[in-house]
């Protein structure tokens, strides 16, 4: 698949249910949320089966990063036991200051460790790969957990035309790595041959206009140990 239809969302082939929004210009939730309905395309013909809910996989630890959590709760029609997808649509927005702790994602590793069937990370840059792991989730055997980016231009700080290049850039930075959990089996899901330093991420956004070169430096780092620690397990198959 080459780049451009790799980003190109308007192509998925299925039927547009969200047609206005009451969001602000550029919201990446308004998208990731489109692309979600895209991918239960066939489960949500003629229903109305969404319902926004309050994050259930240990909210502490979203409210602790002073993190307002909005997560989409959708009852698996084709699951007689009950379970859920659960998708948590990340706005990054925070009533704190900015930092690593709030750029850094502990939730999937949270929700896996809950005891969730199957737990994967996307980004609207990256729409097939979002459709792909909404269906994964969809089919797994159990509760499922999406952690979902999204750009917010209105609180980030950035041009709203650039909602998809800023999430396409915090996976390129690696600063929000693709990947999947699917019974405990870690699988990185878009690796990235030409990687950016995070400081191409953290200059386009206002809201890290205060951020010294120190910060930014202490941000390398911690990216670089964390997608380390991924690609250890994803190699290793745990």
């Amino acid at each position: 698949m080459d780049k451009y239809s790799l980003y190109a969302g308007q192509f998925l082939p299925f039927a547009e249910y969200i047609r206005g929004h009451n969001a602000c210009k550029g919201s990446g939730t308004a998208l990731a949320f489109r692309h979600v309905y895209k991918a239960l395309d066939m489960t949500l013909k003629n229903k109305t089966m969404i319902a926004w809910e309050k994050c259930t996989v240990e909210q502490s630890h979203l409210s602790s990063a002073g993190i307002q959590p909005h997560v989409l709760c959708i009852p698996k029609s084709n699951d007689k036991n009950g379970n859920m997808l659960h998708v948590y649509f990340d706005a990054e927005k925070t009533d704190k200051k900015i930092d690593a702790g709030v750029l850094i994602k502990r939730m999937p590793a949270v929700a896996e460790a809950s005891g969730y069937a199957y737990v994967a990370t996307a980004a609207p840059s990256h729409p097939f790969d979002l459709v792909d792991k909404i269906k994964s989730a969809w089919d797994a055997d159990g509760h499922a957990f999406i952690h979902m980016l999204c750009p917010c231009p209105e609180t980030w700080g950035f041009d709203p035309e650039n909602t998809v290049r800023m999430a396409r850039i915090a996976v390129e930075t690696r600063i929000f790595p693709l990947y999947e959990i699917a019974h405990g089996y870690y699988q990185i899901t878009v690796d990235e041959p030409n990687t950016r330093p995070v400081q191409d991420y953290t200059k386009r956004q206002e809201r890290f206009a205060k951020w010294k070169a120190k910060n930014v430096n202490a941000l390398q780092e911690q990216v670089n140990i964390n997608f380390k620690s991924l690609k250890s397990k994803a190699s290793k198959g745990v």
